[in-house]
């Protein structure tokens, strides 16, 4: 379906007969194969559109759980183990280290 908007066949059908299988006709197939073929750009587009509009859900629900925070120059914060990288590492270790003094705000969320 991918492809060219068609089922594929299962083995099964090949073997045993289905009525799918048994009124197939090669020269009406690549007839119908060159059509498809004019309107793989519109099919393409299509999907494009799809992707996008997934993607612009997805960043929506997630965008609408996210806590906006700002810091102060000389606010106290915690940061997390596993942004830094080092540490201790496994079920009964720390989870924040800290805390660490804001020197200087650069910008939001910096």
């Amino acid at each position: 379906m991918l492809a060219y908007e068609d089922e594929s066949v299962v083995p099964l059908e090949i073997t045993h007969g289905s009525p799918r299988f048994e009124t197939y006709e090669p020269e009406i197939n690549e007839e119908g194969m060159r059509l498809v073929l004019d309107l793989i750009d519109e099919v393409r587009d299509k999907t494009n559109a799809r992707n996008t509009e997934n993607q612009r859900r997805a960043s929506l629900y997630y965008n609408r759980r996210v806590k906006e925070r700002f810091f102060q120059q000389g606010d106290l914060v915690l940061r997390k183990i596993e942004a830094s990288g080092v540490g201790e590492r496994g079920k009964l270790a720390p989870t924040w280290e800290g805390p660490y003094k804001v020197m200087k705000t650069l910008g939001q969320g910096s």
